[in-house]
């Protein structure tokens, strides 16, 4: 596979790793380095100066270690050259915007990628075989990958949580394939039940568990078997082949001290609302698939309170019903 790698992460590579060779009292690449820059000074035109340094910066970073790791990285991941056959690097500035995409002709992978992960070779090695290994799935037609269909075709807005619901359920599966080839880091399995749980409160601890192991150790679900599973607990126990039994507390969730996304805006929250049968019929007019039991943040509360107020409802009685809990004349 052909690795390319645009300017602005070429460069930051090249001039994080130089700076710790000369820390770590190994000044020759630097001093080799800058006799080349000097040379581009003296000699290229100021019109091409700048394309002459992008050069530089390329060719030094192919004399590090760097480029090699990932290409035998990639090639361990993928011995049977089934990727496309080339892969561009470049640079992501948060953790969240890290990721792999394939191009919409299935020619080349575009990889974002943090510098500090690149440069450091566990996390950078968990990232690729993870984000590879979605890749992997996509291409198998046995998986049968639709990216055109939404996940909520009549309920557009709950397309984020399904979302949500969805990467969460593949990731398990994918993180447990790699547990199972022995490249899995060891706090990984923890946080792929976290997120779980929190997005499936209404599963008990033991249907939650059995739910997660069935994912982690058993066979790879498809694309419209994830779908199928992302509507609810019920539906979800139903594809995994699993009893569904109701959480306990699914009326009052525990929510975490840290807070927590609210599954209607997904902002964290650390406030959340009663719900009264008023407000959950309000809200399910618009999320159909939410329960109480995932709860709302108060400012989402608050925005269907007050439209209750800007758009009441009549009742044959005369009066209309209050998201508080009563009804107002």
């Amino acid at each position: 596979m052909k690795l390319l790698f645009d300017d602005a992460l070429c460069e930051e590579v090249v001039e994080r790793e130089m700076g710790a060779q000369v820390r770590g009292g190994d000044p020759a690449a630097m001093r080799d380095f800058r006799r080349a820059a000097d040379a581009i000074y003296r000699t290229i035109p100021l019109q091409r100066r700048q394309a002459a340094f992008l050069s530089l910066y390329q060719r030094t970073l192919a004399a590090l270690p760097h480029a090699g790791r990932l290409e035998r990285l990639i090639c361990e991941i993928e011995p049977d050259a089934l990727l496309p056959a080339a892969c561009l690097f470049s640079r992501a500035f948060k953790g969240e915007e890290e990721g792999i995409q394939l191009s919409e002709d299935a020619s080349i992978l575009g990889v974002r990628i943090r510098t500090e992960t690149l440069l450091d070779e566990a996390a950078c090695a968990y990232l690729l075989r993870h984000e590879l290994t979605h890749i992997q799935d996509m291409l198998d037609p046995r998986f049968e990958h639709d990216p055109a269909s939404p996940l909520a075709p009549a309920a557009p807005s709950e397309e984020s949580l399904l979302r949500d619901r969805y990467r969460t359920l593949w990731d398990l599966s994918v993180d447990g394939r790699l547990g199972r080839s022995g490249r899995l880091p060891s706090d990984v399995r923890e946080r792929r039940a976290a997120e779980f749980r929190s997005l499936f409160p209404a599963l008990d601890e033991e249907s939650a568990a059995k739910a997660i192991e069935t994912l982690w150790s058993g066979p790879r679900p498809s694309d419209p078997a994830f779908r199928r599973m992302v509507r609810g607990a019920p539906e979800l126990c139903a594809a995994l082949g699993i009893p569904f039994e109701a959480s306990a507390s699914r009326e009052r969730p525990a929510r975490s001290p840290g807070g927590s996304p609210c599954p209607l805006c997904r902002f964290t929250t650390f406030e959340w609302a009663e719900a009264s049968p008023g407000l959950i019929e309000a809200v399910q007019a618009d999320y159909p698939a939410w329960s109480p039991s995932q709860g709302l943040c108060t400012q989402c509360a608050n925005r269907y309170l007050l439209g209750a107020f800007f758009a009441p409802v009549s009742r044959s009685d005369g009066r209309t019903p209050s998201l508080t809990g009563g009804s107002r004349r």
